[in-house]
């Protein structure tokens, strides 16, 4: 009998964020819409922290795409970009597992469990407008982005 490795790609999208702070669930809406599109060989999931939690999530996928918000200078509402974990290396730090950001906790799998962790990660940072304001809908411009995020990680699934 011959041993049958499995070429399949295991692909992740985490949608990263607190859906009741107005912009702040851009990544958890992103997620949500993906999943009608029912594309096949992607699971997709949500999370409303980050953390240490993130990182059990990650565990075992080849490639992760994570959506969250962020807020840049000179950055306008909408406005995403795409990011990998390179771009986050000084904000990495020692913290309690009560306080660790999303760069710190996958330099951490990187170290803990480096032949669990995805070969590829990407992470789409959409420009916010409103992250303070308790509301279950993003702002205008935030929202009128959603579609054009939806196509882009789509798209990005697509390769490999």
């Amino acid at each position: 009998m011959v041993d049958v490795v499995s070429t399949r790609v295991k692909k992740l999208v985490l949608g990263v964020g607190n859906p009741i702070l107005t912009d702040d669930g851009v990544g958890i809406f992103v997620a949500r819409e993906l999943k009608k599109l029912n594309l096949p060989g992607v699971e997709i999931e949500e999370l409303p922290a980050s953390g240490l939690e993130l990182l059990d999530m990650v565990v075992g996928y080849d490639k992760v795409i994570i959506v969250d918000a962020i807020r840049t200078k000179g950055g306008a509402p909408g406005d995403f970009y795409t990011l990998t974990e390179d771009d986050f290396i000084r904000s990495v730090h020692g913290a309690s597992p009560h306080g660790i950001n999303i760069p710190t906790a996958l330099a951490m799998g990187r170290r803990i469990v480096p032949e669990k962790m995805p070969s590829e990660l990407i992470f789409v940072a959409v420009e916010v407008e409103d992250i303070e304001n308790v509301s279950d809908k993003m702002t205008p411009k935030v929202a009128k982005a959603v579609p054009r995020i939806v196509e882009f990680v789509a798209e990005r699934l697509k390769s490999r």
